[in-house]
């Protein structure tokens, strides 16, 4: 197996369960995915579900075109980094960990820190 279809398989793994009761079932979302530490509303529900739900469709199609959608890669790292940097980080800097959502964090940081490793470098940027 190539290491690349590796993060597309961990995105579908990962967020079928997520993105599907994300949108559409407030109590299956405070309890699965925000675990009680996020505001709880339609409206982050739904984005947050709609998002996850992309990643599952462009996993699936990277499955198949793997180096294509290598880009698709790069943004997850990216939006995973700034959520860590700008939400997680700040709160446990003030001592205020229990109000991280460890599965959400503990998932952003391992994409973090594995996802670039595979992601075809010279074919993202256009070598």
């Amino acid at each position: 197996m190539k290491p690349l279809l590796l993060p597309y398989i961990f995105n579908i793994l990962v967020l079928i369960p997520v993105g599907l009761t994300t949108p559409f079932g407030r109590e299956a979302s405070r309890r699965l995915v925000f675990q009680g530490k996020l505001p709880e509303g339609a409206g982050i529900r739904t984005i947050s579900g709609s998002a996850w739900t992309m990643i599952v469709i462009g996993s699936v199609i990277g499955l198949f075109h793997p180096v294509s959608m290598s880009p698709f890669l790069l943004i997850q790292v990216i939006y995973n980094s700034l959520w860590l940097g700008v939400f997680v980080v700040p709160l446990l800097i003030r001592g205020r960990c229990g109000e991280v959502n460890w599965g959400i964090a503990g998932t952003f940081l391992f994409i973090v820190l594995t996802y670039p490793w595979v992601i075809p470098w010279g074919k993202v940027f256009g070598g």
